[in-house]
């Protein structure tokens, strides 16, 4: 397992990349994202994308969503770590993912047969599916749902929001002492996940993040000679509840 791909979750990027194929829809717009907290917090446009979410048959009534999606990346957390682990973690730490999805037929149009509470209902299936499986493309193991807890957004709408966890293998830190070397086990790192899905008028809103959920600290002493040791002291720094607050915080702000 490689170490440096991620401690967070890049599956979250592409959160509207769930199914199906290319639609007479034309180009979504983007979520409305906050930028100014995404700058002040380090924050980076990785990727922008936009795919079909689905393509089904309600009856007589073909209906397609289709969404546009951005990425971001903390890169300041990222290169914070990378430093003080002498380059033995090197990789996203923390990603914040946001979709925009629109429908044909239009979402407050939609054919009497057809459940408006369905079509959302499709959507946040497909989301949670894909959340999870990008997961676990991207090295994580053990992923879960967790639960359900209350949300709310700046605007007002009150989706819920859907929790997860999962394990980061990261395996043991090499260091070399004068020409011995020092390894430290890390294990696994705790990941948390979170995930929203809601309705604004005539389109739906994904955001999602994924974050370290537990810091690393360890002493570890290694014995050269009988006249000579030495003790390393690793303590990565990472604070889950503030990262936690503001990836909740980026996904209330989105519209």
């Amino acid at each position: 397992m490689d170490r440096r791909r991620f401690l967070g979750v890049a599956g979250v990027a592409g959160l509207g990349a769930l199914a199906g194929c290319m639609n007479a829809l034309g180009t979504v717009a983007p979520p409305q994202v906050p930028q100014d907290e995404l700058d002040e917090g380090g924050w980076t446009q990785t990727d922008r994308s936009e795919d079909t979410v689905f393509d089904e048959d309600y009856g007589p009534v073909t209906v397609t969503a289709k969404s546009t999606t951005l990425t971001f990346e903390d890169e300041e957390l990222a290169a914070e770590v990378t430093e003080k682990t002498l380059d033995q973690i090197d990789g996203r730490l923390a990603i914040y993912s946001a979709s925009h999805i629109n429908f044909s037929p239009d979402l407050n149009n939609l054919p009497g047969s057809v459940g408006r509470e369905e079509v959302i209902s499709e959507v946040e299936s497909a989301a949670k599916e894909q959340f999870k499986a990008q997961m676990e493309d991207n090295g994580l193991e053990n992923v879960t749902e967790t639960g359900e807890e209350a949300f709310e957004t700046d605007s007002g709408a009150s989706p819920g929001l859907t929790t997860y966890s999962a394990e980061f293998p990261v395996g043991t830190l090499e260091y070399d002492t004068g020409g011995e070397t020092l390894g430290i086990d890390v294990g696994a790192i705790e990941v948390a996940g979170d995930l929203a899905v809601w309705n604004v008028g005539d389109y739906v809103v994904v955001a999602g993040g994924a974050y370290p959920a537990e810091n690393f600290a360890k002493t570890t002493e290694k014995t050269l000679s009988e006249a000579i040791s030495v003790t390393i002291d690793i303590d990565l720094g990472l604070t889950p509840d503030e990262y936690a607050a503001e990836v909740r915080g980026l996904m209330a702000a989105t519209r």
